[in-house]
């Protein structure tokens, strides 16, 4: 079945909107392979203490336990030493692996008096060697550790600055837990740092001992976007490039198809473009105007058969031949003859 020029552009031009369609669809969701992988951990911390004290006549008991109501400040002179418990925990909901490593480090501050902010002089000590922990494919790590703190060095430690420095200081202890840890699981990679401080007022007659645990019960999530390696994404670009050539091809036949018709129709095509655009000042004839006896003036292009019409504002005659079309323009004994040939411009 032949088709007509108008047709086969038609179809070429459809053909390249839905290559380029289906191409930009297809490249959207061959792009799109991102997805969300999360880690949810839950953090649970806990300090227990017990105060041992120093051989005495008032206290029978050895050592006083965090949770004795009975006794919640303590003597400075009868400490000996305190034997700190930390438990701290995490919990994930995927199997990790990484590395947790932990020390117990005590700070002494030398802090201004009367409410005023900041402190005079602060000093850390390791308690402890650093430990290193190896997590193995496990949904959980756990640090349980105890420490003995001799209370008296610290106090004495902040009462030497304090008679060397001739301040009024209100002195406070921290031993802390540091804990830092790094876990993986897939993409996913991030630390985990946390403290868990136990605070001890220095340089009084009695102190009331105060637990800094912000890790009680915290729960967290790490959310990443990552690469999609589903062949599926792979083969939505493949056939995004084979739509994009496609259309690329159609587009061009679109082009040439046109290129070609204007080569070998360039008459129909002005001769057309004439009878729409001056339909109202032609007239058709069934054959040429008697012209022998005028004045016959040939003109180059039909602008200027128009020209000569925009002065005289007669009908412009309109003929055709088996080669040409002809235009012709009268007035009185001169005629403006236009003639458009079938195989170029050539006149007559």
């Amino acid at each position: 079945m032949k088709h007509s020029h108008a047709q086969r552009q038609a179809i070429l031009l459809i053909c390249f909107l839905v290559f380029l369609f289906f191409g930009i669809l297809s490249l959207t969701f061959g792009l799109d392979n991102e997805k969300k992988v999360s880690l949810r951990y839950t953090e649970k911390g806990d300090i227990d203490y017990k105060v041992y004290l120093k051989d005495n006549n008032f206290f029978d008991e050895q050592y006083i336990e965090k949770d004795n109501k009975n006794i919640t400040t303590y003597i400075t002179n009868l400490i000996d030493h305190i034997q700190i418990d930390y438990k701290y925990k995490v919990n994930f909901d995927k199997e990790v692996n990484g590395t947790t490593k932990y020390k117990v480090i005590a700070k002494v501050e030398a802090n201004k008096t009367n409410n005023e902010n900041g402190n005079y002089w602060t000093k850390e000590y390791d308690m402890s060697k650093e430990y290193s922990k190896e997590i193995n494919n496990s949904k959980s790590l756990s640090i349980n550790h105890s420490m003995d703190v001799d209370y008296g060095k610290y106090n004495e430690i902040l009462n030497q600055f304090k008679k060397e420095m001739g301040l009024s200081s209100e002195g406070i202890l921290k031993v802390y837990l540091k804990v830092e840890s790094s876990v993986k699981r897939g993409k996913i990679e991030t630390p985990i740092d946390n403290n868990l401080t136990l605070k001890l007022p220095l340089s009084q007659m009695a102190i009331e001992a105060t637990i800094d645990s912000k890790v009680n019960n915290k729960t967290n999530i790490i959310t990443k976007k990552i690469k999609d390696n589903n062949p599926l994404y792979l083969g939505l670009d493949i056939l995004a490039i084979i739509l994009f050539v496609m259309s690329f091809f159609a587009l061009y036949a679109l082009l040439k198809n046109h290129a070609i018709y204007k080569k070998y129709n360039q008459y129909e095509i002005e001769l057309q473009k004439i009878l729409n655009t001056y339909d109202s000042i032609i007239v058709n004839t069934e054959e040429e105007p008697k012209i022998e006896n005028y004045n016959v003036i040939k003109v180059e292009s039909f602008e200027e058969l128009i020209d000569a019409h925009s002065e005289i504002r007669m009908p412009i005659n309109y003929y055709q031949t088996d080669h040409s079309s002809v235009f012709v323009l009268l007035s009185d004994k001169t005629a403006w003859k236009y003639v458009l040939e079938k195989k170029g411009s050539a006149r007559r």
